[in-house]
């Protein structure tokens, strides 16, 4: 019996960590559907508004599974690789004004499909990314609310120095999921915390007065 089923064609590239991937060939076609994001690139007034979740200080070449600033913690689905600054450990990224820093810290996803759970609900919230593979790729970064789709973001980026920026504001979201079809690094994670609910505030306000009056009898 004869199948029917197409296997893609692949190409052998260079990557960021330093070895040869088979990648689709295909991919490279890709490289005119640049789609625009609501946040091009982390200029001055992005970096004002939000903070970023500093993982420097984690062993080089060591595996990790959530970052922290205290205030808000990103759990990611499968645990990623802390290397750099680039080029140690990671070749290149891209410069101003496409990233914050041309020799970032970056975390290092063995897989090509990654979730970011946030602690707390956030109203802005972004990363770079830039494949590992030399080439030209699609990645898509889908928001979330819970359940609810809020936005998605599709960007083709070249793993050859040019990282981009995943970012989006406006209504709060707490889970983000990244799709491609190669393995790829993020760095820069930045966030600003979205405002409480005045029915939340409310209803927390009026259970706090409960409670003390409760005390005091």
């Amino acid at each position: 019996m004869t199948s029917n089923i197409n296997v893609p064609e692949t190409k052998t590239v260079g990557s960021n960590l330093g070895e040869t991937m088979a990648v689709p060939s295909a991919v490279e076609a890709l490289n005119a559907a640049i789609f625009a994001t609501p946040i091009d690139n982390p200029d001055a007034a992005y970096l004002a508004a939000t903070t970023k979740i500093d993982f420097s200080d984690l062993p080089d070449g060591s595996s990790t599974d959530v970052i922290s600033d205290d205030t808000v913690f990103v759990a990611f689905s499968q645990p990623l690789v802390k290397l750099g600054p680039v080029p140690d450990g990671w070749s290149t990224w891209s410069s101003p004004p496409f990233s914050e820093d041309p020799n970032p810290f970056v975390l290092s996803s063995p897989v090509s499909t990654l979730t970011l759970e946030i602690s707390r609900p956030v109203s802005i919230f972004g990363f770079e990314l830039e494949p590992s593979p030399f080439g030209d790729f699609e990645f898509t970064a889908d928001f979330y609310r819970g359940d609810t789709l809020v936005e998605s973001i599709t960007r083709v980026v070249n793993g050859d120095g040019g990282a981009r920026l995943f970012a989006r504001e406006d209504g709060a979201i707490d889970r983000v999921v990244i799709t491609g079809i190669v393995p790829f690094a993020i760095a820069q994670v930045r966030y600003q915390l979205a405002p409480i609910d005045p029915a939340l505030a409310a209803v927390l306000i009026a259970l706090i007065i409960v409670i003390l009056a409760l005390i005091l009898l």
